[in-house]
């Protein structure tokens, strides 16, 4: 390759690589970024709410169900099943890393996975464990403009062996750091599930996004919709988060 090549290939991506920290210049640190998105999807502390969530196939939809949760810092969370009435009485209750499963029918907690499918393309974990920047590690990719809008693009890993998914991208408003899109990444590296983030609304104080809808990344007609309502501050004593008051 002719030396004057060589130089020009250098000088391109030395003017990249300028190009690129102008763009990031005066970006917030990663975490922080992480920590916002996590604030305008849902707020800290102890809260209450409801998730409506609708399963379709090719636009038909296929159930609903309603579900009541109740977490406190995030840490412990409580997901009772509301509707349908035949599911009433179903439990989930994470407490830290911790997952259980509880059924009248069986009476005794089962330990399970965040990553086990609870409804459509739902798992366990994308309502019981929400905190990106507390259980994955997060890189700054770079921005992109989405309809004439600038976001960051995140890549998180995860923590640990049992979070629920292996890695996800996330992409945050640059100003107002609402989530937009997040891709969602097996251990295997294959890429699972895609969803978006829509429908800001005043909630606690803070707009934050109330509706979500989750593709499967193979077969984008399979999705679930889920709108988040009913936010309640509370005072929620851990008690409420032991396996013994499942029953």
């Amino acid at each position: 390759m002719p030396s004057s090549m060589v130089s020009a290939i250098f000088i391109s991506v030395g003017l990249l690589s300028q190009f690129n920290s102008l763009v990031l210049a005066g970006t917030p640190p990663v975490e922080e970024i992480v920590r916002k998105a996590d604030e305008a999807r849902g707020p800290s502390g102890d809260v209450s709410f409801r998730v409506e969530v609708k399963d379709f196939n090719a636009g038909s939809l296929l159930r609903t169900n309603v579900y009541h949760i109740y977490s406190k810092g995030g840490k412990y969370v409580l997901v009772e099943t509301e509707l349908p009435e035949r599911l009433q009485g179903r439990k989930l209750l994470m407490r830290d890393d911790d997952l259980w499963l509880y059924l009248p029918s069986i009476k005794q907690p089962t330990r399970i996975s965040f990553q086990q499918r609870l409804t459509g393309e739902v798992s366990n974990g994308d309502l019981s464990k929400t905190n990106f920047h507390e259980d994955y590690l997060s890189k700054m990719v770079g921005t992109e403009k989405v309809k004439g809008q600038r976001y960051y693009k995140v890549m998180l890993s995860a923590r640990h062996k049992n979070s629920t998914y292996r890695k996800i991208q996330l992409w945050v408003h640059a100003r107002s750091f609402r989530p937009l899109r997040a891709e969602y990444f097996a251990i295997s590296g294959k890429l699972m599930k895609v969803s978006e983030f829509s429908e800001p609304k005043p909630v606690l104080g803070q707009e934050r996004m109330t509706r979500v809808v989750i593709r499967d990344a193979l077969e984008p007609a399979r999705q679930s919709e889920l709108k988040y309502y009913d936010y309640r501050r509370e005072s929620l004593d851990a008690s409420l988060f032991s396996k013994e008051s499942l029953p």
